[in-house]
């Protein structure tokens, strides 16, 4: 769980200095770059959630078969 906070504040910190380095751009290039660090960021943390999820599922249902 503390991986996914970690993940989360790393990747919140690499958009805002991508956001900084591109601010003297007058083009849409920063946006679109901003944006698709968000998606995949978004598509990280869903894939640990599933993850941790399938992993409490898997636990939950192996203490159920014991007993």
């Amino acid at each position: 769980m503390k991986n996914l906070f970690k993940l989360g504040f790393f990747a919140l910190a690499l958009t805002l200095a991508t956001a900084a380095c591109n601010s003297n751009s007058t083009s849409d290039a920063a946006g679109d770059t901003i944006d698709s660090t968000a998606e995949v960021t978004t598509d990280s943390l869903e894939n640990q959630i599933d993850s941790v999820d399938s992993t409490a599922d898997i636990k939950e249902d192996s203490a159920e078969a014991a007993n």
